[in-house]
């Protein structure tokens, strides 16, 4: 039985950044939050949806911590998730959260919900840039792009208030545009045009949506930017990096990042 709901009737929640199956820091994290009074984590991608040993072992453990802390955690689904694994649970057909543990719940892509009053939207996936250096079904799963059918659920839901990917739109944060402008990688020309093309799609997500916020993760940097219309787009670093957590209050949609927490 699941043992929380999404819209938790908390004020104040937290998004964290890619974690990539590391739970060195995970509880420390989960711990100040919960001390400030926070029950509800929204991850944005790259959690460890994974099929192997350490996919599972870092589900129980952060399971655990999540138990023990009295939080539920989100999971809008990154690149580097197994795909397969979740296309067969998550589906606009039955579009309901799939718990992957009792405080894990995995989100489906376009879904929607509401909390404290705010309307949030996830819209998980993106291209895995690497992916000419992985081995499909084994750690890389094509499913991972959004699909035109998927796009068209979210443009008929209309707008929402909170939005939660893992790709960031474009134009991005200042940072994650100096990124994907000086490949500072070397990505081949394939793979930009494969990263490009996910982009494009979470970008028409957002122009649909139109949200106040947006919050992602993917690009592994801390950054933010408030455009002229004076909607907000936050980037979230990766692991236990400065700037992975970042914490909204509901009731005014101002911010903190987690080492402000308290200040």
């Amino acid at each position: 039985m699941n043992t929380w709901e999404l819209g938790d009737g908390s004020t104040t929640v937290a998004f964290a950044g890619d974690w990539h199956g590391v739970s060195d820091g995970v509880f420390q994290a989960l711990k100040r939050l919960s001390d400030a009074g926070i029950t509800r984590v929204y991850h944005v991608g790259d959690f460890a949806i994974w099929p192997d040993k350490s996919g599972t072992k870092f589900l129980n453990t952060v399971n655990g911590y999540a138990e023990d802390l009295g939080l539920g955690i989100a999971v809008t689904p990154g690149n580097h998730e197994d795909w397969a694994y979740l296309d067969s649970a998550l589906t606009i057909v039955d579009p309901e959260p799939f718990f992957v543990r009792p405080r894990i719940a995995v989100l489906p892509r376009a879904h929607r919900w509401s909390h404290a009053g705010r309307s949030f939207v996830s819209f998980g996936g993106s291209a895995s840039i690497d992916y000419e250096y992985r081995t499909p079904r084994r750690n890389w799963w094509p499913e991972e792009l959004p699909t035109g059918a998927d796009l068209e659920h979210i443009k008929a839901g209309g707008r929402a208030d909170i939005m939660i990917t893992h790709d960031s739109p474009i134009p991005g944060t200042p940072m994650v545009e100096q990124i994907r402008s000086s490949n500072p990688q070397g990505w081949s020309e394939a793979a930009l045009a494969y990263a490009a093309g996910s982009a494009r799609m979470i970008t028409d997500a957002w122009n649909a949506v139109q949200p106040h916020t947006l919050v992602h993760g993917h690009f592994h940097v801390r950054d933010t930017t408030t455009l002229p219309t004076g909607q907000r787009i936050f980037s979230l670093a990766a692991e236990q990096a400065v700037g992975n957590v970042m914490v909204l209050n509901l009731r005014d949609l101002s911010t903190k990042w987690l080492e402000d927490l308290g200040a």
